[in-house]
């Protein structure tokens, strides 16, 4: 798994490559949590991912958490159906912001 970060119009973009699984959990937290520092607005694109578990969810969840202290937020953008509906079985629909992409989510905000 490879993590993609970049910033675009104020939204930190955080793209993981791959599978996030518990082999690469780690790693995807680590770069996830280092996005999240000092940033209020930041959005995981999943349209590279092919497989996601709970150690993956589990990471989105503390991201959420830790930008919802900060008075920020956490979107998720691009997912493909087979993602989604690990989202959507998991109550994450519910809980997490989810965007079908990044242009729709900046008008949100505008």
């Amino acid at each position: 798994m490879e993590v993609k970060t970049s910033t675009q119009d104020g939204v930190t973009l955080v793209v993981p490559v791959g599978r996030v699984d518990s082999s690469t959990a780690k790693a995807f937290e680590d770069e996830v949590m280092k996005a999240a520092n000092g940033n209020t607005k930041m959005a995981i694109q999943f349209d590279k991912v092919d497989y996601i578990s709970s150690a993956g969810l589990r990471v989105i969840l503390m991201a959420g958490k830790k930008l919802t202290a900060a008075k920020g937020e956490l979107v998720l953008i691009n997912m493909p159906d087979k993602i989604f509906s690990v989202f959507k079985v998991s109550g994450f629909d519910k809980i997490i912001k989810i965007c079908p992409n990044f242009e729709e989510y900046k008008q949100s905000f505008n």
